[in-house]
């Protein structure tokens, strides 16, 4: 059945059951769906051009990848056919699908269904998200609940991207980036903070902020707002129960006298205007705070009690890539990190030079599309205030085609409008490659930066520095 409405005629095929073939499926959100879908007795297949891991792990599970788009995948037809927002709707597979009357969704319609259909937890916002996700699964977890989940990361501490739990709970982070956040209808949503982004999807802010408007409408429940950013917190007037969260003294769920130390910190936990319990962390940053207080806030809401919240938090594990240690050795510390917004990387930085002060500093960012590159392109410079050496990689395109004014060429002269001479530009990751070897110094800490293909540099440093001998130049070398 193929309605007008996207929403239900994904809540159709979710109710009708049968197969459904997903089209990149080696995408996170996509392989985590596939989950989901495959537990709810779907037959599920998929096909993606690029086979890594996710798609293996897919495989070991009985869920067969083909490693290409194909028309051929629609023969015999499959009930239902979702798509990544990074395949165009205008695709021959896509198109084939509609000529056949077969229903097609995007995979942020697919998920809003199964929302509909659950006792279901969303986590919005333009940064955190991820993070908060996975302190929320975790919280549930030591709380005796095992709920479902769907995260845009990979998860080790939870045995990946997505997992059918034997609890009526759906703990999923929304993403807004294709405008489908619009369709949720949760019990809670937590909203991060609004910061623009994705300006390949949205015409402008308000255009932007309205789906996090809408999805504050529809959430049945309580919405939990992040107090410190006012895009986030004016959402309370569009939210039948708000609850605002932060360290702002308006906050409902705050944190106050935060102390932080090797890479860990705690804070006074304020709850109602009353002081609840100390908050521990181990993991650095007071926008990791915030995560933790949104988390915290949802949790409460949904009726997990405070004491195993606090526990999960105090021995939380992270996502992949999030401030990730990939090598640790006396000549070098390697991190590897997904940020590719300015808020991001500064708040990145900010918690690397809080773990490791006065660490040499190495850095390379690899800017993540080119509608963002140059929507935001004043922006990246200040973010890398105070990194000395700063090595730039070609954009990574995520389907877009170039752009003029948001190539890494562009952001490297909006650099040098800003008085930046010290940063570099590589010609592509080989290169980059090269740059890292000739120019890290004994004791550096080297720190790669972006949501693209950057991870496979840092996959080659770990892999080769890991058994080479202590190497680097004398300090000072090479640098200009």
């Amino acid at each position: 059945m193929t309605t007008g409405d996207p929403l239900e005629t994904a809540l159709a095929r979710l109710d009708a059951g049968g197969h459904a073939h997903l089209m990149g499926i080696g995408g996170v959100g996509v392989a985590g769906l596939a989950r989901l879908l495959a537990a709810r007795r779907f037959a599920v297949s998929g096909c993606d051009p690029a086979p890594h891991r996710l798609t293996r792990a897919l495989e070991a599970d009985g869920i067969p990848v083909a490693p290409a788009h194909s028309t051929d995948h629609l023969r015999p037809p499959p009930d239902w056919l979702i798509r990544s927002s990074a395949v165009p709707a205008d695709h021959p597979e896509v198109r084939a699908a509609h000529a056949a009357g077969i229903p097609v969704s995007r995979r942020g319609e697919a998920l809003a269904a199964l929302v509909a259909r659950a006792r279901a937890l969303a986590v919005a916002g333009t940064h955190g998200k991820t993070t908060t996700t996975t302190m929320l699964v975790q919280i549930f977890r030591a709380a005796g609940s095992d709920p479902s989940f769907a995260i845009g990361a990979e998860v080790e501490a939870l045995g990946g991207v997505a997992s059918a739990g034997r609890s009526d709970w759906l703990i999923v982070e929304a993403d807004e980036s294709d405008g489908t956040l619009a369709l949720y209808r949760p019990c809670i949503t937590v909203i991060t903070n609004v910061d623009l982004d994705h300006l390949e999807h949205f015409r402008d802010l308000d255009e932007f902020r309205g789906v996090f408007e809408a999805v504050a409408r529809q959430t049945g429940g309580v919405v939990c707002l992040g107090a410190d950013d006012p895009a986030a917190a004016a959402l309370a007037r569009a939210a039948r129960a708000p609850v605002l969260f932060g360290l702002s003294d308006r906050a409902e769920v705050r944190a106050a006298r935060r102390r932080a130390e090797r890479g860990r910190q705690w804070a006074e936990l304020w709850i109602g205007g009353r002081r609840a319990a100390e908050l521990e962390l181990p993991v650095p940053g007071v926008h990791n705070l915030r995560n933790a207080l949104g988390a915290l806030s949802a949790a409460r809401a949904a009726g997990v009690p405070l004491e195993p919240a606090l526990k999960a938090l105090a021995r939380f594990r992270p996502a992949r890539r999030r401030m990730e240690v990939r090598l640790d050795r006396p000549d070098v510390l390697l991190v590897s990190d997904y940020a590719h917004h300015p808020a991001e990387i500064r708040a990145l930085l900010a918690a690397v030079r809080e773990t490791w002060p006065g660490r040499p500093l190495l850095a390379a960012f690899q800017p993540h599309r080119y509608t963002r590159t140059l929507a935001l392109c004043r922006e990246f410079p200040p973010a890398f205030d105070g990194v000395a050496r700063l090595w730039l990689a070609p954009v990574y395109a995520a389907s877009e085609e170039p752009l003029a004014g948001g190539t890494a060429s562009d952001l490297l002269a909006e650099f040098r409008r800003q008085g930046r001479t010290d940063v570099r530009l590589a010609a592509d990751l080989e290169d980059l490659w090269a740059a890292l070897e000739r120019e890290r110094r004994p004791g550096d800490l080297v720190l790669l930066i972006g949501a693209g293909d950057i991870e496979a540099v840092a996959d080659r440093a770990a892999r080769e520095w890991d058994t080479s001998p202590s190497h680097g130049t004398e300090p000072g070398s090479g640098w200009m």
